[in-house]
């Protein structure tokens, strides 16, 4: 059972590896000013994508190593209670956000989505839900679109006719 699970283990930091590895070669592809001495568009990827490359080797090294000497542990055993049920709900609205983003939009969308996330977090006085939801979008919107210039998805359709009254 042990060495199952480390194989498995090893098989999960060798795929992340090689993702890593066509997404570092994937960087290649971002365009933008290269200036001499300066960081480019595609510096953080890269760092971020070295580092992760340098994370699941060590993680299949030690797993291999703790296999050879019989001391693997018995991993990751889950259970279906309540804050396990809450991480599958956040994981799904996060998906439901980045998908309905372009079809939504961040003006429209976001204040849901906070609105959803602090109910599942357990905040339940409706001031600060309805404060936070409504005063951080429209911070957001205002360092990123006025200060900033970095355009935020504004929607398709009527959401995109709202998104334009708005800014």
């Amino acid at each position: 059972m042990f060495k199952k699970y480390c194989k498995g283990e090893i098989l999960i930091s060798l795929v992340v590896f090689f993702g890593c590895i066509y997404l570092f070669y994937e960087t290649n592809k971002f365009e933008g000013l290269e200036v001499y001495g300066k960081m480019g568009p595609s510096y953080w990827p890269r760092f971020l994508l070295f580092l992760l490359m340098l994370l699941s080797v060590f993680i299949a090294f030690t797993t291999a190593l703790q296999v050879k000497r019989g001391t693997a542990s018995s991993g990751f055993q889950a259970k279906f209670d309540l804050p396990t049920l809450r991480l599958f709900t956040a994981m799904a609205l996060i998906v439901f956000y980045i998908l309905g983003l372009k079809i939504f939009g961040f003006l429209v969308l976001t204040p849901f989505m906070m609105i959803a996330f602090m109910l599942l977090l357990g905040e339940r006085n409706k001031f600060w839900i309805l404060t936070i939801s409504l005063i951080l979008p429209i911070s957001v919107i205002i360092l990123f679109t006025k200060v900033m210039y970095v355009p935020l998805p504004r929607g398709a359709g009527i959401f995109l006719q709202i998104s334009q009254l708005i800014y």
